[in-house]
């Protein structure tokens, strides 16, 4: 009778470990994956709400002094180092801001969506719903922009590509 205990009680300790390491896992991806969508959002909506003041003050300034802190203060500590970082900003940030700008567009992210890809790197794919209105018009139109943002195991921006940006404006 006492072998059949010390067994059950052996086989209940083993199931509740198993329990505990696949509940602990499951709450570190749940988390390890809300930081890294949290990193990319941050980036999004910074770099798809516009354009600010901050950046027409920062553009009016004296050479790209200003531009550059600007961008600097606003996107750095999301990457994973100046290389991905400086990608991000030549390729995107203020550029993202331009084309509106010149024709009087002020866009507003509506909604973000994001998967996690099957693939052994850290990669999400994302669709933005972007909503944008000529500045005066009381009418706006909704667009739909795709990308992905490849992360690092510290939830910072290793790569990041947004699609489809500029075909809103090209009409």
């Amino acid at each position: 009778m006492k072998k059949q205990t010390y067994r059950f009680f052996a086989t209940v300790l083993f199931a509740s470990l198993i329990l505990f390491i696949v509940g602990c896992t499951e709450k570190t991806e749940t988390k390890t994956q809300d930081e890294n969508i949290q990193t990319i959002e941050a980036v999004l909506q910074k770099a798809l709400n516009g354009p600010s003041d901050e950046l027409k003050q920062a553009l009016e300034g004296e050479g790209l002094e200003d531009l550059v802190q600007y961008e600097e203060d606003l996107y750095k500590d999301y990457f994973a180092d100046d290389m991905s970082y400086l990608d991000f900003v030549n390729n995107y940030s203020s550029t993202l801001m331009m084309e509106p700008m010149r024709k009087n567009y002020k866009i507003k992210v509506k909604n973000i969506e994001y998967e996690k890809s099957e693939s052994k790197e850290i990669i999400y794919d994302f669709t933005v719903e972007l909503q944008y209105q000529k500045e005066g018009s009381e009418s706006s139109e909704v667009e739909m922009v795709t990308g992905e943002a490849n992360m690092s195991n510290e939830h910072k921006i290793e790569v990041m590509v947004i699609r489809d940006f500029h075909k809103l404006f090209h009409n």
